[in-house]
């Protein structure tokens, strides 16, 4: 009767095991879902490309290309202090103890020149805004949006950005924090 027991025991873990594992394999064999695939960015676009784009005319093509070299110089000079920085970080991740305050620190000072890389690309952004017709920052915008709702994962219903709140009916979109349940008692 014992025997019994304990071989219906094995033979069940067994099933479960295997189970287990098709399942695994299954799925390991399935394609991802698409909102786990990781598509490369599209390339960036050349300035000659959006210029052309854009119709510019030759005199906002030189006002533009006036603003470029300064605005790569500094975006060359924001990285490398960033790089520097994360190597420090991971420096200070290597130590043992880990110094908690020191690695915060140190993130504070990455999410300052990422700040600072974000203020100078946003600023060569409206620099050329400022050149560009009516007709020409519409199309300008337009590129950058999809440029944006490309790095975002895609077009979002209305509504429904990540971390906004719906107006209809007072949910966040995707990304945003869940709805918490209200306390009803009296």
């Amino acid at each position: 009767m014992k025997r019994d027991w304990l071989l219906y025991l094995v033979i069940f873990s067994l099933a479960l095991n295997l189970g287990t594992i098709g399942t695994l394999a299954y799925w390991r064999l399935q394609e991802q879902p698409t909102f786990w695939r990781t598509e490369p960015p599209p390339p960036p676009t050349p300035w000659r490309e959006l210029w052309n784009s854009l119709g510019l005319s030759p005199s906002q093509r030189r006002a533009l290309r006036s603003c470029l070299p300064e605005h790569h110089r500094q975006v060359r000079t924001l990285r490398l202090a960033m790089a520097q920085k994360r190597q420090e970080l991971f420096a200070l991740i290597k130590q043992e103890p880990e110094n908690w305050a020191a690695v915060q620190g140190k993130i504070g000072e990455i999410k300052e020149v990422q700040g600072r890389l974000e203020e100078e690309l946003v600023g060569l952004l409206l620099k050329i805004k400022k050149q560009l017709t009516p007709e020409q920052k519409a199309a300008f915008l337009g590129l950058l949006e999809k440029k944006l709702l490309h790095f975002m994962g895609g077009p979002f219903p209305a509504g429904h950005h990540p971390g906004r709140r719906c107006e209809k009916d007072g949910r966040h979109g995707p990304g945003g924090p869940p709805a918490r349940p209200t306390d009803q008692s009296p």
